[in-house]
């Protein structure tokens, strides 16, 4: 077997579906690593055996029953089976699709089948049947009376677990309406929270009091539609909560007010106070002299409040709740940014909470302090940069991030060329104003996250997080370093002289680069790395850089070149397509796919797989992507007004990255609209990592470009996650048996047998199946015998300039 062969085996060993293939008495000819590991066996104890070996009797003889049926019929199958995996107890509902396999006389002898778990899928279908049980439970078991009323506030029905919750027997409101029963005033009341649930949704916190067995009473009741449909009288659920030792406590509250007044008038501190439904109850002169009055006013409606509006609520939901909190919270105040220690607790009546109490002391010159201290300590006096201090301390969080995130990262140690010249002739005070504006312009050079802080001296760090890959953050580093030599190469405009003259004084750099990642490296190591690298760029002459390690220096180079040339191809038109014809079974041609060259004018012609990855990780891959539309669009609409050619569909490659563009449907529209190209002969091919990630906008999208005729193949299908609860949602209508398939379709009967299980597939799912890599005709034989429509290879042509292909096309037409 080919190193091919063996890479494609363990890549369906793989797949996260179980596959395998029975002869024709049932017994295990292959069977993937998931079907082993999920019987918890190895592949020789399943090889040879029959279900009848592995499974209870009653679950394998509906298995071979369904092997006999696709035998007999040699028809596919789609059936739900039961299987045990690993442990006899845990026996899990599969989704099966089965597939006859022919022998050469073309005889059913065997079965090959794919298996989805899909016992999750049932037991949710399961339990929204006792979801249903358990929400009239859930009424039974409510503490408080739920009454049923129409919007003329008639009870049709009532639950309440005693009918000393009620406010009178049922006798006297069962069929009646809430003005027959409560007082007028009250009953307005109700009749409006109807009306509000019936136009808005829902009615919460009217209260009203009735008199009942235990005399007066206060409720609180909350109202939501039951339903609406037809002519029928729309039906409410009312829950009615008994609030009287609350509306008590409130009024105990009330009645201890002006006594609380004259205590917290004197408090030096800020003091104010919120019923539960956020109204304003109580304010010292403290507050109103900071804030304005706010009585009788809810937060949401204030202009100004110590809570500082909306955010107070929702910061303070746990002191209503009964908890004590503590925050500090910044506003402005006559144009003046002060902060305040606020501390908020409950108001607790007979164990009740009735509302919150806050109190707000200002500790503005409190904070300044501390944040004076805070800079001396970890910030250069001189450029406001951090200092070493707080550099080392986020060097280490930056070395263990990388390595808990699997990113790579970069230290730049940057030393001021000739600096002792500048102080020696202008001064220190001309060599302070020159290490400001340094740090100034090492700012606008750095991404948001990164760190530039001054180390000492004339030296500068600079730290960079999160860059990708090696490679990536080679490049990266590199393009960084360069940005901030060429900025501190401007001129600098510093003091001026004693004759008044302004210096102009010319800077350079040398600059250190090392990378860090998951290597297990501290930071010292890696300040010492810089270092070497930074006097290796003295060394090669200064105002350069260098890389600690020098096959780094290369590789950067390299990648850097080519990066600059792919920009170059797109500006001097240096791309070009070529076509591979793709034919019917009776080998008539009927479309072909567009493939990117490169012709470089040093290198010559250059196959995608050379660039392709660079321009993937450098984000060229969507200019270059539109690119290859625009002419595919535009070849497409040359052929369409050639009769002999107006059939022929071309397939388009389409990236992730760009495909997850936001305006990429707008674009490709535009193109269609633009060119006159049929869009029902345009086809793209999408690889499965395309459509894996973030399933629900790319179907959403695919939606979007199906509307306007465009068609989709799943490319390479079978090598990466062929995860069929993807596949039956996604809009494609064709699926490409990758070439490593086809290639040992004839040696390898495993291959034969995945080939067949991929057509068998995409009849199921009314897909057609196009073959790649075919270059035999034995293989175009056994595809065709098979089913295979259509087709693509070395057999019917390679990939050629336009006018190789056309002049191909005249010959296939003859």
């Amino acid at each position: 077997m080919s190193d091919d062969s063996g890479r494609l085996r363990a890549a369906i060993d793989s797949l996260q579906a179980c596959i395998y293939t029975k002869d024709a008495d049932g017994r295990y000819t292959y069977a993937n690593d998931l079907a082993c590991a999920l019987l918890n066996l190895r592949r020789d104890e399943v090889i040879g055996r029959c279900d009848h070996d592995l499974f209870p009797a009653e679950l394998a003889d509906a298995a071979r029953a369904n092997d006999l049926r696709v035998i007999e019929s040699g028809e596919p199958i789609v059936a739900e089976e039961y299987f045990p995996f690993g442990d006899p107890a845990d026996v899990r509902c599969c989704l099966t699709i089965k597939q006859p396999l022919f022998a050469a006389d073309g005889r059913a002898d065997g079965v090959a089948g794919i298996t989805i778990d899909i016992d999750a899928r049932k037991r949710r279908e399961q339990q929204v049947v006792s979801l249903k049980n358990e929400l009239a439970t859930l009424i039974h078991a409510l503490p408080d009376p739920v009454f049923e009323l129409d919007l003329e506030g008639r009870c049709l029905s009532y639950h309440a677990r005693s009918e000393d919750l009620l406010a009178a027997s049922p006798a006297a409101f069962l069929g009646k309406t809430v003005r027959e029963v409560l007082e007028r005033e009250e009953a307005e009341s109700v009749l409006q929270a109807l009306h509000e649930a019936h136009e808005t949704g829902r009615s919460m916190g009217r209260q009203f009091k009735a008199e009942s067995r235990q005399g007066t009473q206060w409720f609180e009741i909350s109202v939501a539609p039951k339903s609406t449909g037809g002519d029928d009288m729309p039906s409410f659920i009312v829950l009615s909560r008994k609030i009287t030792p609350r509306k008590q406590a409130e009024q105990t509250l009330r009645e201890r007010e002006s006594l609380l007044r004259a205590v917290v008038d004197n408090i030096p501190a800020e003091f104010w106070a919120r019923d539960l439904q956020g109204r304003c109850i109580m304010e010292n002169a403290a507050t109103v002299a900071h804030w304005g009055s706010l009585l009788g006013s809810r937060v949401e409606d204030a202009e100004a409040s110590p809570e500082e509006l909306a955010d107070w609520l929702a910061s303070n939901r746990r002191a209503y709740a009964g908890e004590t909190v503590r925050k500090e919270v910044a506003c402005d105040i006559d144009g003046e940014r002060r902060v305040f220690q606020c501390v908020v607790a409950p108001i607790r009546v007979g164990g009740e909470t009735v509302g919150i109490c806050g109190f707000n002391q200002d500790i503005t010159e409190r904070k300044r302090h501390e944040e004076q201290i805070h800079q001396l300590a970890f910030f250069d006096p001189l450029t406001r940069l951090p200092n070493r201090r707080l550099m080392l301390d986020r060097l280490e969080h930056a070395l263990i991030g990388s390595a808990r995130r699997h990113q790579e990262g970069a230290l730049l140690l940057i030393d001021l060329d000739h600096f002792k010249d500048l102080n020696d002739t202008h001064g220190h005070e001309a060599g302070d104003e020159l290490l400001m504006k340094v740090a100034a312009r090492l700012r606008l050079c750095i991404r948001q996250g990164d760190t530039a802080a001054r180390l000492g001296g004339d030296e500068f760090v600079v730290i960079l997080e999160d860059i990708d890959g090696v490679v990536e953050g080679l490049v990266q580093a590199n393009a960084i370093a360069g940005k901030i030599r060429d900025e501190l190469n401007r001129p600098f405009h510093l003091m001026r002289r004693a004759d008044g003259e302004a210096i102009t004084y010319h800077c350079s750099a040398s600059i250190g680069i090392t990378l860090f990642g998951t290597q297990d490296i501290s930071a010292s190591e890696l300040l010492r790395r810089a270092d070497t690298a930074m006097y290796q760029a003295k060394a090669a002459g200064r105002n350069t850089l260098c890389f600690f390690d020098p096959a780094m220096q290369a590789a950067a180079t390299e990648r850097a070149a080519l990066h600059a040339d792919l920009h170059r191809a797109l500006r001097d038109r240096q791309f070009e397509l070529h076509y591979q014809v793709q034919v019917d079974e009776k080998r008539r041609p009927i479309g072909a796919e567009a493939l990117l060259r490169w012709r470089h004018p040093a290198r010559g012609l250059i196959c995608p797989s050379s660039f392709i990855g660079l321009a993937e990780e450098t984000g060229l891959i969507v200019p270059i992507g539109i690119w290859v539309l625009r002419t595919a669009c535009i070849q497409l609409a040359a052929w369409a007004a050639r009769p002999e050619a107006a059939h022929l569909r071309l397939a388009v490659n389409v990236s992730a990255r760009q495909f997850r563009q936001a305006g990429f449907t707008d674009q490709l529209r535009e193109l269609l609209a633009a060119t006159g190209a049929p869009a029902d002969r345009l086809k793209l091919e999408l690889t499965e990592s395309t459509l894996i990630e973030d399933a629900e906008a790319v179907v959403e999208r695919m939606e979007e470009l199906r509307a306007l005729g465009i068609r989709f193949s799943l490319d390479d299908f079978g090598t990466g996650y062929s995860s069929l609860a993807y596949l039956k949602r996604l809009p494609l209508s064709q699926l490409k048996i990758d070439q490593s398939f086809v290639r040992d379709v004839m040696s390898d009967a495993n291959d034969a047998a995945i080939v067949e299980t991929i057509l068998g597939l995409g009849c199921s799912l009314g897909l057609s199946v196009i073959a790649e890599g075919v270059e035999s005709e034995d293989q175009f034989a056994f595809l065709t015998a098979r089913g295979c429509r259509e087709h693509q290879g070395y057999l019917f042509g390679r990939p050629m300039a336009l006018r190789d292909f056309e002049a191909l096309l005249a010959v296939l037409h003859d």
